[in-house]
């Protein structure tokens, strides 16, 4: 059970459409999620008129949280659990559902984040394809660093499988510890590089989330039989994940005014 306090708020030059639709979206998380109401406020002080709700709503799964992270967009605040321990499954189970979610989203309003730089990086590929740490290395960053062993599959299409990985490489978070690559061709027809890279990283789970709605990729799989999130990385999950589909709606808007 994940508990949060969720900020819902509705601006507008039309007082009455405001409070209409306002209501409309109360009634609906009360439907939902059996939301309780904490606080139900209004401002006419400003440019616009101004609603906001302070609710709490409670998630049985993660998916069930995500699902409304994505769908709302709201800022929260997570109140409980202090740890939530969830097993590898279901954790990527979550993570295609965001994949599926931006796919969509890309599919039917034509916008999607641009991730990868121009800039490439210094990368040994050869250390990469054997795999560059040890078994200890491996252990010390499961065990101390509490980081995930995750591996995550991306389509590349470019003039060499070197300028492809190194590519990818420059484009993740610096946080992320990269093991080892793996790639495949799918068309060796075109002269250059199509096909697959499997990367095997190392990763808080915020982490592989971004990687989730930033670069779709094909595939991702959890080595971790168990995963444990504490409450300030579901918060953050949570809020990012809201704070993404703000910003493609906003360049979605922004497209049909042209």
């Amino acid at each position: 059970m994940i508990e949060t306090i969720s900020y819902q708020e509705l601006k507008g030059n039309d007082k009455q459409i405001v409070d209409e639709k306002f209501e409309n979206l109360i009634v609906e998380l009360k439907e939902t999620y059996n939301a309780e109401i904490l606080s139900n406020e209004s401002d006419d002080e400003g440019e616009l008129y101004t609603k906001i709700a302070e609710l709490k709503i409670k998630f049985e799964t993660i998916l069930d949280y995500i699902k409304y992270c994505l769908r709302y967009g709201a800022d929260l605040d997570v109140v409980s659990p202090t740890k939530l321990k969830i097993s590898g499954n279901e954790m990527g189970n979550t993570i295609f559902y965001i994949i599926d979610f931006f796919k969509k989203f890309a599919k039917k309003y034509g916008v999607a984040f641009n991730v990868y730089v121009k800039n490439e990086i210094d990368a040994d590929i050869n250390a990469l394809k054997e795999g560059v740490y040890d078994e200890d290395d491996i252990y010390l960053m499961e065990s101390e660093e509490g980081l995930l062993k995750i591996k995550t599959v991306f389509e590349g299409d470019g003039k060499s499988e070197e300028i492809i990985i190194k590519k990818i490489l420059a484009s993740l978070n610096p946080d992320i510890v990269v093991n080892k690559v793996i790639t495949k061709s799918m068309d060796e027809s075109k002269g250059i590089f199509s096909g697959l890279v499997a990367i095997e990283m190392f990763c808080k789970p915020f982490d592989i989330v971004e990687v989730a709605y930033k670069f779709l990729p094909v595939a991702i799989s959890f080595e971790n039989a168990d995963i444990e999130l504490d409450i300030s990385e579901l918060q953050d999950i949570g809020n990012d994940l809201g704070g993404a589909v703000f910003e493609l709606t906003h360049a979605a808007a922004n497209m049909n005014k042209k």
